[in-house]
């Protein structure tokens, strides 16, 4: 025997159709017996499991992802007449298991019809370069640069360009001062790093533009965009890789090299 709806239910299961976010309010409501309500939401059930698409930080680049959870939340304003709604989701990445969040925000008065979506933790559009994990081992006294360089990837990583271009600046700056000691200013600090061969007469004009970069940022209201910090970040790895790293691998190759052999 098949059972029909009331008019309340059926209303009920109308609403289920419109979408997941009425399903948590709805849901409690359905009667049991009823072939269109249970319809309903066995589609919202679906297209609960159907794999969105989003950005993975672990994998880079947009992945499948298994939506875990969902819940939307309306708003409106009943005097201005506004409104929008804020949706939350749990993904989970189909390739490597990985867990997030994504907020997708509506507002009624923004031209623009598609929602504003951010992630937590944050897209990740440059990650650590492979040698991070190197430093520990090979910076000595210098803590400070592994510490540094990490504040600097997460202020890029959360869209803080000016707090990045800042960050690059304490780096070379410290670094400059650990190697070749205070002498006073930045540009003599810079060119006894380069007397000491630190740095080529060419790396040192790259590093006069890092500083004068990061000063102008902190007293001149400079706001680098993101081409600008990606190329303060590409000059400062140089130099962290030349200083700290590069004298460990040349000796290391120089010891599997076999030696020339002497003409007899």
């Amino acid at each position: 025997m098949r059972v029909t709806c009331s008019p309340m239910s059926k209303s009920e299961g109308n609403r289920l159709h419109k979408g997941i976010e009425q399903v948590s309010d709805a849901r409690h409501k359905t009667r049991p017996g009823c072939i269109l309500c249970y319809q309903a939401m066995k589609e919202c059930s679906d297209s609960l499991m159907k794999p969105t698409k989003a950005h993975c930080n672990r994998c880079g680049g947009d992945r499948n992802h298994e939506v875990l959870h969902s819940i939307t939340t309306p708003w409106e304003d009943e005097e201005s007449g506004i409104g929008g709604k804020d949706e939350y989701e749990t993904l989970k990445c189909l390739g490597c298991d990985s867990i997030m969040l994504r907020h997708k925000s509506w507002f009624s008065e923004d031209p623009d019809p598609w929602p504003s979506i951010s992630y937590i933790p944050p897209r990740i559009f440059r990650p650590k370069p492979d040698w991070f994990a190197e430093l520990f081992a090979h910076t000595g006294q210098d803590k400070f640069v592994k510490r540094l360089l990490n504040e600097i990837y997460v202020a890029i990583q959360n869209d803080l360009p000016s707090l990045a271009a800042m960050g690059v600046r304490s780096l070379i700056e410290k670094i400059m001062i650990s190697k070749s000691g205070d002498q006073g200013s930045f540009l003599t600090n810079l060119k006894k790093f380069e007397e000491l061969g630190f740095v080529s007469r060419i790396e040192r004009e790259r590093v006069e533009t890092i500083l004068e970069a990061g000063h102008t940022t902190i007293h001149r209201d400079f706001s680098p965009n993101t081409s600008d910090v990606v190329t303060l970040v590409d000059i400062a790895e140089h130099i962290v890789q030349s200083v700290y790293l590069h004298d460990s691998r040349v000796a290391a190759l120089k010891k599997r090299v076999p030696p020339r052999k002497n003409k007899s």
